[in-house]
Formats: structure tokens, C-alpha cells, sequence
């Protein structure tokens, strides 16, 4: 009878200890709150001025996570669109992706808090001198230096010059490893950098496609 009760003791401590790991397991860290302090510092912009401030709870490939997402307006009208993976564990940065979207695509909902700004007028597009050029060794450095990297960490699977929407730009993507994916545009008249994302390689099939872009940017190179 003894050994039946130190039996049922043990297998019912070891039960509330898998139980309570189980739960501090999938239990999170970091608040919604605290994630969306995370993604706009890792932005560099102030609460009170995006729009559309957002922290959803996920899941991918078991990483527990909030992605984050805000407007931030622009002078000209349009926005720019922030997306941010924070980890719900950690508040570690896993993602950083920001595009540019245009007045048409993007429906605003003001914060209730937020003072009503005077509207601004319209202003005119700026021109850019597509006859300069930084060239594409200072576009590269502007790449790197815009991430945080240096050449000799990363590699390089497009390196290309090319116009979009009327301006020379340099497109450039590469990558640290088989763990991030940077890309950009560098503008080659003021080597401004815009388009910029930031993307977590996750997955076999992600690294495959990734090892092929490589091998083949490093061919076309070799032939040129």
C-alpha cells in the first residue's frame, strides 16, 4: 500500500512539474504593449505620430510572436508601412520590413488621442537628376550601412542597376548566412535608400531558394 502511494505521489509531482513547464512554456513575456515600444524604436518613430498601430499575437514554425504594424505618414501624401515580428518570449526583433504605399491604398483610422494636425498642401513630386550617379560601389556601401552590416558578413544575390517609376535606382538584396535576408533601393542620383526589408530566412525550402539566388548572382558575376 506504501509503495502504491509513493507511486501515485511521484507520477503526480512529475505530472505538475511537465504541467507548470508547459505553461511557463507558451506563456509570454512581453506584453502587446511592450511589443509595440519595441517595433517603434526599432523604427525610430514616435507613438504619436503613425497611424494604425497594431500588435497581433502569432505563431510560425513555433516561435510565438507579435506582428506589429503601423502607418507612418509622409510629406507627399503617402505612407510608409512598418512591419515588425517581435518575439513574445524575449522582445527580440525577428523581422523589420517596410514598404512605401501610395494615398490610394491605404485607408488611415487617426488614434482618438492623436491632436487633429492642419491639412497639408499638396506638394509637387520631387524631381530627381537621373544623370548623376553615386555608382554602385558607394550604393552598396549605403545598403550595407542602412542594416547595420558590413560586406564581409554578408552575401550578395542581386546586384543590379534598373529604373523604377522613372528614377535610376540600384537594387540590391543579400543576405548574413542562411538566417536573414536584407533588400533595398538605393536612389543613383543621391544614394538615398528606400523600399528597405528586413526578412528571417525560415524553413528548408526558404534556404534552398536562397542557396540557388546566391549560385546563380555568383555565375552571372563570374561570366561578367
Amino acid at each position: 500500500m506504501k509503495k502504491n502511494l509513493k507511486k501515485l505521489s511521484s507520477l503526480a509531482l512529475a505530472f505538475a512539474l511537465v504541467f507548470s513547464l508547459s505553461v511557463s512554456a507558451f506563456a509570454s513575456d512581453v506584453s502587446a504593449d511592450k511589443a509595440k515600444e519595441v517595433a517603434l524604436a526599432k523604427a525610430g518613430v514616435a507613438a504619436e505620430d503613425v497611424l494604425n498601430l497594431r500588435a497581433k499575437l502569432d505563431y510560425d514554425d513555433g516561435l510565438k510572436y507579435y506582428d506589429v504594424s503601423f502607418l507612418v505618414p509622409q510629406a507627399d501624401g503617402s505612407y510608409l508601412e512598418y512591419e515588425v515580428e517581435v518575439g513574445a518570449a524575449n522582445g527580440k526583433v525577428y523581422d523589420y520590413d517596410v514598404d512605401r504605399e501610395g494615398r490610394a491604398k491605404v485607408k488611415a483610422e487617426p488614434k482618438a488621442e492623436a491632436k487633429p494636425k492642419a491639412e497639408a498642401k499638396p506638394k509637387a513630386k520631387v524631381k530627381v537628376d537621373n544623370s548623376k550617379d553615386v555608382g554602385l560601389a558607394e550604393a552598396k556601401k549605403a545598403a550595407l550601412a542602412h542594416f547595420g552590416v558590413n560586406e564581409a558578413e554578408v552575401k550578395f544575390y542581386e546586384a543590379r542597376k534598373d529604373y523604377d517609376d522613372g528614377v535610376q535606382v540600384y537594387e540590391f538584396g543579400f543576405a548574413k548566412g542562411y538566417e536573414v535576408k536584407y533588400s533595398c533601393e538605393v536612389v543613383a542620383a543621391n544614394g538615398l535608400v528606400r523600399d528597405a526589408e528586413r526578412e528571417a530566412v525560415r524553413g528548408f525550402g526558404d534556404k534552398v531558394e536562397l542557396f540557388f539566388d546566391l549560385l546563380l548572382h555568383a555565375l552571372l558575376n563570374r561570366k561578367s
